[in-house]
């Protein structure tokens, strides 16, 4: 990714950062038990994809601070266009795609995050036939919207 493209998304996300899950009636979601007050805890992310649904959505950790969310999208399917009221920042744990966001695409894997701003209309497309699990993360909360 150019330096260029990756100043664009950082100053589209001058706020604290954000996030979105997308999840639809394809995609199975699990959710976290809270934190509990408890000043540390591990948070495993998935070491291998396996089989399941072709989108599967993981809550990791839901408080009302901080959510923690991996997306696994298999066999290049498409996470389709969706927003949050809030920053967001998506990164790849596994895999690479493209995120789009309007006219900007930008290369998604496990060395280079995207941090888009509140509102942004947003898709990700795995590259062809492959695996690939996202992290999403944000910090407080938001109403999504997704298709």
């Amino acid at each position: 990714m150019k330096h260029s493209v990756m100043a664009t998304a950082l100053s589209l996300a001058a706020l604290a950062l954000g996030g979105c899950a997308a999840q639809s009636t394809a995609a199975t979601a699990h959710r976290a038990p809270a934190l509990g007050g408890a000043a540390a805890r591990v948070v495993d992310f998935p070491s291998t994809v396996g089989p399941g649904q072709p989108r599967e959505v993981r809550v990791l950790v839901d408080e009302p601070a901080l959510k923690l969310v991996t997306i696994v999208l298999r066999q290049g399917t498409l996470l389709p266009e969706h927003h949050a009221p809030i920053p967001v920042t998506i990164q790849a744990l596994q895999g690479a795609g493209t995120l789009v966001a309007g006219t900007e695409r930008f290369r998604i894997d496990p060395t280079h995050a995207v941090v888009l701003a509140a509102g942004v209309p947003h898709s990700v497309q795995p590259d062809p036939g492959t695996d690939l699990v996202l992290l999403v993360h944000h910090l407080g909360r938001g109403e999504e919207s997704h298709p």
